[in-house]
Protein backbone atom coordinates (compact mmCIF):
# COMPACT_ATOMS: atom_id res chain seq x y z
CA UNK A 1 0.00 0.00 0.00
CA UNK A 2 1.31 3.30 -1.09
CA UNK A 3 0.47 5.22 2.18
CA UNK A 4 1.99 8.63 0.71
CA UNK A 5 -0.24 9.06 -2.41
CA UNK A 6 -3.09 7.88 0.13
CA UNK A 7 -2.05 10.78 2.19
CA UNK A 8 -2.17 13.18 -0.69
CA UNK A 9 -4.70 11.73 -3.42
CA UNK A 10 -7.55 14.62 -2.45
CA UNK A 11 -4.85 17.23 -3.96
CA UNK A 12 -3.63 14.81 -6.94
CA UNK A 13 -6.05 15.94 -9.68
CA UNK A 14 -6.11 19.88 -8.53
CA UNK A 15 -2.13 19.84 -8.63
CA UNK A 16 -1.87 17.94 -12.26
CA UNK A 17 -4.76 19.76 -13.81
CA UNK A 18 -3.16 21.37 -16.02
CA UNK A 19 -0.83 18.32 -16.89
CA UNK A 20 -2.48 17.41 -20.43
CA UNK A 21 0.32 17.63 -23.06
CA UNK A 22 1.11 14.09 -22.57
CA UNK A 23 -2.48 12.59 -23.41
CA UNK A 24 -2.03 13.28 -27.32
CA UNK A 25 1.09 11.99 -27.25
CA UNK A 26 -0.13 8.78 -25.50
CA UNK A 27 -3.23 8.81 -28.01
CA UNK A 28 -0.87 8.74 -30.67
CA UNK A 29 1.10 5.76 -29.05
CA UNK A 30 -2.28 3.79 -28.35
CA UNK A 31 -3.09 4.41 -31.81
CA UNK A 32 -0.21 3.16 -33.50
CA UNK A 33 0.28 -0.23 -31.41
CA UNK A 34 -3.71 -0.78 -30.82
CA UNK A 35 -4.42 -2.05 -28.09
CA UNK A 36 -4.92 -3.45 -25.03
CA UNK A 37 -2.77 -0.81 -23.26
CA UNK A 38 -1.21 -1.78 -19.43
CA UNK A 39 -0.76 1.78 -17.59
CA UNK A 40 2.09 0.82 -14.40
CA UNK A 41 0.37 4.01 -11.53
CA UNK A 42 -2.46 4.75 -13.08
CA UNK A 43 -3.59 6.80 -9.80
CA UNK A 44 -6.52 8.43 -10.53
CA UNK A 45 -7.26 7.41 -13.99
CA UNK A 46 -6.05 10.77 -15.79
CA UNK A 47 -4.39 9.23 -18.47
CA UNK A 48 -7.04 5.98 -18.78
CA UNK A 49 -9.71 7.98 -19.27
CA UNK A 50 -8.89 9.82 -22.69
CA UNK A 51 -7.74 5.90 -23.66
CA UNK A 52 -10.64 4.23 -23.11
CA UNK A 53 -12.53 7.02 -24.77
CA UNK A 54 -10.43 6.75 -27.59
CA UNK A 55 -11.30 2.96 -28.17
CA UNK A 56 -8.76 1.14 -26.68
CA UNK A 57 -8.84 -1.46 -24.23
CA UNK A 58 -6.84 -0.45 -20.63
CA UNK A 59 -5.59 -2.13 -18.00
CA UNK A 60 -4.19 0.42 -14.88
CA UNK A 61 -2.42 -0.94 -12.17
CA UNK A 62 -2.06 1.33 -8.51
CA UNK A 63 -0.65 0.36 -5.01
CA UNK A 64 -2.80 3.13 -3.85
CA UNK A 65 -6.26 2.20 -2.89
CA UNK A 66 -7.36 5.83 -2.51
CA UNK A 67 -5.91 6.69 -5.74
CA UNK A 68 -7.31 4.05 -7.62
CA UNK A 69 -10.98 4.76 -5.67
CA UNK A 70 -11.04 8.39 -7.30
CA UNK A 71 -10.11 6.49 -10.67
CA UNK A 72 -13.40 4.57 -10.03
CA UNK A 73 -15.25 8.17 -9.05
CA UNK A 74 -13.98 9.38 -12.96
CA UNK A 75 -14.83 5.80 -14.98
CA UNK A 76 -18.21 6.39 -13.20
CA UNK A 77 -19.16 9.50 -15.20
CA UNK A 78 -18.09 8.03 -18.22
CA UNK A 79 -20.49 6.01 -20.57
CA UNK A 80 -20.61 2.28 -20.30
CA UNK A 81 -19.09 1.24 -23.43
CA UNK A 82 -15.82 3.32 -21.87
CA UNK A 83 -16.28 2.20 -18.44
CA UNK A 84 -15.96 -1.59 -19.98
CA UNK A 85 -12.97 -0.76 -21.70
CA UNK A 86 -11.34 -0.41 -17.89
CA UNK A 87 -10.00 -2.51 -15.43
CA UNK A 88 -8.37 -1.33 -12.31
CA UNK A 89 -6.43 -3.29 -10.14
CA UNK A 90 -4.21 -2.77 -6.63
CA UNK A 91 -1.07 -3.96 -6.57
CA UNK A 92 2.55 -3.97 -6.50
CA UNK A 93 4.21 -3.27 -9.93
CA UNK A 94 7.57 -5.58 -8.47
CA UNK A 95 5.24 -8.44 -8.37
CA UNK A 96 2.76 -7.92 -10.47
CA UNK A 97 0.87 -10.78 -12.30
CA UNK A 98 -2.27 -10.39 -14.34
CA UNK A 99 -3.82 -13.87 -14.86
CA UNK A 100 -6.09 -14.22 -17.87
CA UNK A 101 -5.15 -11.02 -19.43
CA UNK A 102 -4.30 -11.03 -23.10
CA UNK A 103 -1.05 -10.08 -23.76
CA UNK A 104 -0.74 -6.11 -24.34
CA UNK A 105 0.44 -3.99 -26.88
CA UNK A 106 1.69 -1.00 -25.26
CA UNK A 107 3.01 -0.43 -21.40
CA UNK A 108 3.79 2.83 -20.29
CA UNK A 109 4.60 4.52 -16.78
CA UNK A 110 2.77 7.93 -17.11
CA UNK A 111 4.65 11.03 -15.51
CA UNK A 112 7.28 10.31 -13.01
CA UNK A 113 6.26 6.73 -11.99
CA UNK A 114 9.25 5.10 -12.65
CA UNK A 115 10.80 7.88 -10.97
CA UNK A 116 9.89 5.52 -7.49
CA UNK A 117 11.77 2.56 -8.70
CA UNK A 118 15.59 2.05 -7.14
CA UNK A 119 18.00 0.14 -9.83
CA UNK A 120 16.49 -2.78 -7.97
CA UNK A 121 13.15 -2.39 -8.19
CA UNK A 122 13.09 -1.23 -11.55
CA UNK A 123 14.85 -4.72 -13.03
CA UNK A 124 11.97 -6.60 -10.97
CA UNK A 125 9.54 -4.56 -12.42
CA UNK A 126 10.60 -4.81 -16.05
CA UNK A 127 11.08 -8.62 -15.31
CA UNK A 128 7.02 -8.98 -14.33
CA UNK A 129 6.07 -6.54 -17.29
CA UNK A 130 8.03 -8.58 -20.08
CA UNK A 131 5.72 -11.66 -19.27
CA UNK A 132 2.45 -9.46 -20.08
CA UNK A 133 3.70 -8.09 -23.17
CA UNK A 134 3.80 -9.47 -26.89
CA UNK A 135 6.62 -9.94 -28.59
CA UNK A 136 7.00 -6.31 -30.58
CA UNK A 137 5.17 -4.61 -27.72
CA UNK A 138 5.92 -0.85 -26.81
CA UNK A 139 7.04 0.43 -23.27
CA UNK A 140 6.86 4.12 -22.87
CA UNK A 141 8.60 5.36 -19.54
CA UNK A 142 7.98 9.26 -19.39
CA UNK A 143 10.84 10.63 -16.45
CA UNK A 144 11.77 14.47 -15.63
CA UNK A 145 15.73 15.59 -17.13
CA UNK A 146 17.96 13.78 -14.68
CA UNK A 147 20.02 16.31 -14.89
CA UNK A 148 17.71 19.28 -13.84
CA UNK A 149 16.87 16.21 -10.79
CA UNK A 150 20.17 16.14 -9.91
CA UNK A 151 20.31 19.92 -9.99
CA UNK A 152 17.33 20.51 -8.11
CA UNK A 153 18.58 18.47 -5.32
CA UNK A 154 21.49 21.29 -4.88
CA UNK A 155 18.86 23.42 -3.27
CA UNK A 156 16.95 21.94 -0.14
CA UNK A 157 14.53 25.00 0.10
CA UNK A 158 10.98 24.83 0.45
CA UNK A 159 9.23 26.80 -2.77
CA UNK A 160 5.45 27.52 -2.86
CA UNK A 161 4.93 25.85 -6.43
CA UNK A 162 1.40 26.48 -6.64
CA UNK A 163 -1.88 27.59 -4.95
CA UNK A 164 -4.73 25.07 -5.58
CA UNK A 165 -8.60 26.04 -5.64
CA UNK A 166 -10.69 22.90 -4.74
CA UNK A 167 -14.48 24.03 -5.38
CA UNK A 168 -16.18 21.04 -3.63
CA UNK A 169 -14.26 22.28 -0.09
CA UNK A 170 -14.40 25.92 -0.73
CA UNK A 171 -10.65 25.59 -0.23
CA UNK A 172 -7.60 27.42 -1.44
CA UNK A 173 -4.64 24.87 -0.97
CA UNK A 174 -1.04 26.65 -0.92
CA UNK A 175 1.42 23.41 -1.98
CA UNK A 176 5.05 23.69 -0.93
CA UNK A 177 7.89 21.57 -2.69
CA UNK A 178 11.17 20.91 -1.56
CA UNK A 179 14.10 18.84 -2.96
CA UNK A 180 17.14 17.51 -1.18
CA UNK A 181 19.96 15.11 -3.04
CA UNK A 182 20.33 11.55 -1.24
CA UNK A 183 24.31 11.55 -0.64
CA UNK A 184 25.90 8.45 -2.77
CA UNK A 185 22.84 7.78 -4.65
CA UNK A 186 21.28 8.85 -7.73
CA UNK A 187 17.84 10.35 -5.97
CA UNK A 188 16.61 12.90 -4.68
CA UNK A 189 13.89 13.22 -1.26
CA UNK A 190 10.84 15.19 -2.58
CA UNK A 191 8.63 16.84 0.03
CA UNK A 192 5.41 18.34 -0.87
CA UNK A 193 3.58 20.09 1.79
CA UNK A 194 -0.48 21.25 1.23
CA UNK A 195 -1.62 24.05 3.51
CA UNK A 196 -5.32 24.75 3.47
CA UNK A 197 -7.09 27.91 3.71
CA UNK A 198 -9.68 26.77 6.09
CA UNK A 199 -7.80 25.06 8.55
CA UNK A 200 -4.17 26.40 9.19
CA UNK A 201 -2.79 23.94 11.52
CA UNK A 202 -4.31 20.55 8.90
CA UNK A 203 -1.15 20.96 6.92
CA UNK A 204 -0.18 17.84 4.91
CA UNK A 205 3.38 16.98 4.45
CA UNK A 206 5.01 13.74 2.82
CA UNK A 207 8.56 12.69 1.40
CA UNK A 208 8.91 10.26 -1.06
CA UNK A 209 12.64 9.16 -3.24
CA UNK A 210 12.73 10.01 -6.71
CA UNK A 211 15.37 8.14 -8.31
CA UNK A 212 16.85 9.00 -11.79
CA UNK A 213 18.10 7.04 -14.35
CA UNK A 214 20.48 7.94 -17.06
CA UNK A 215 20.08 7.20 -21.11
CA UNK A 216 23.01 4.89 -21.04
CA UNK A 217 21.44 2.89 -18.19
CA UNK A 218 18.02 2.53 -19.44
CA UNK A 219 19.75 1.04 -22.11
CA UNK A 220 21.40 -1.57 -19.70
CA UNK A 221 18.30 -2.06 -17.76
CA UNK A 222 16.46 -2.78 -21.25
CA UNK A 223 18.86 -5.27 -22.00
CA UNK A 224 18.64 -7.09 -19.02
CA UNK A 225 14.83 -7.47 -18.57
CA UNK A 226 13.83 -8.24 -22.45
CA UNK A 227 13.36 -5.29 -24.15
CA UNK A 228 15.25 -3.14 -26.42
CA UNK A 229 16.25 0.79 -26.33
CA UNK A 230 14.02 2.44 -29.73
CA UNK A 231 14.74 5.98 -29.08
CA UNK A 232 15.17 8.64 -26.46
CA UNK A 233 12.01 11.69 -27.03
CA UNK A 234 12.87 15.58 -24.62
CA UNK A 235 9.11 16.08 -25.00
CA UNK A 236 5.59 15.57 -26.46
CA UNK A 237 6.10 16.37 -29.22
CA UNK A 238 8.30 14.17 -30.25
CA UNK A 239 11.56 15.87 -30.42
CA UNK A 240 14.39 13.71 -30.06
CA UNK A 241 16.22 14.08 -26.12
CA UNK A 242 19.04 16.52 -25.48
CA UNK A 243 20.72 18.11 -22.24
CA UNK A 244 17.96 20.97 -22.94
CA UNK A 245 15.10 18.82 -22.88
CA UNK A 246 11.90 19.35 -20.65
CA UNK A 247 11.44 15.27 -20.22
CA UNK A 248 13.18 12.53 -20.82
CA UNK A 249 10.46 9.92 -22.73
CA UNK A 250 12.42 6.19 -23.23
CA UNK A 251 10.94 4.40 -25.73
CA UNK A 252 11.40 0.32 -26.19
CA UNK A 253 10.07 -2.48 -27.64
CA UNK A 254 9.61 -6.35 -25.78
CA UNK A 255 12.11 -8.93 -27.93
Amino acid sequence: MNLTYDAIARFYDLSHKTLVDDIPFLLRQAAETGGPALELGCGSGRLLVPLARAGIAVTGVDNSPEMLARAAVRLAGEPAEVRGRVRLVEGDVRSLTLPGAEPFALAYFGYNTFLHLDETAAAATLRRLRPLLRPGARLLIDVDHPLALSAAGDDPDFVLEDELRDPALGETIRQFTAYESVPGEQAVDVTWVYETSRRDDDATRVTLRYHYFYPHQYDLLFGLTGFRLLGLLGDYDDTRFDEDSERLIVVGEAE
